[in-house]
């Protein structure tokens, strides 16, 4: 494991998996003025998210988070609070979203809520 994951268990609030195959819309990470789409959302909860993503970002590095479908749209500040490095261009992220956009956090939350295996 990277010396840069998480080594204890830290979050606040519970985190749901996300069955990411049947979610439609597109996630994007902003970093450094830079946009990446990815698919991969581990788990998600108002307070953050895990992600598969295609590229390193340190930790501690502050990103934008994007969901888009349809009418909806949503654009979250967040941290890298870990990493895990998976494979060359494959690494899961550790994301804690800002507290400064609670509206926010708990919109995402709300619609991606039927994808969420509790919901289902």
């Amino acid at each position: 494991m990277n010396a840069e994951a998480m080594s204890s268990e830290k979050r606040i609030h519970e985190r749901k998996n996300l069955d990411h195959e049947q979610v439609p819309g597109i996630f994007q990470v902003g970093v450094s003025g830079e946009v990446t789409e990815f698919n991969e959302v581990n788990d998600v909860s108002i307070s953050g998210m895990g992600i598969m993503f295609p590229k390193s970002v340190s930790v501690g590095q502050s990103i934008k988070v994007s969901y888009h479908a349809n009418d909806f749209r949503t654009d979250i500040e967040a941290e890298v609070v870990w990493k895990e490095k998976i494979a060359e261009d494959k690494f899961r992220l550790g994301i804690e979203f800002s507290n400064k956009n609670m509206d926010g956090n708990i919109m995402l939350f709300m619609a991606l809520r039927e994808y969420i295996d509790d919901f289902a």
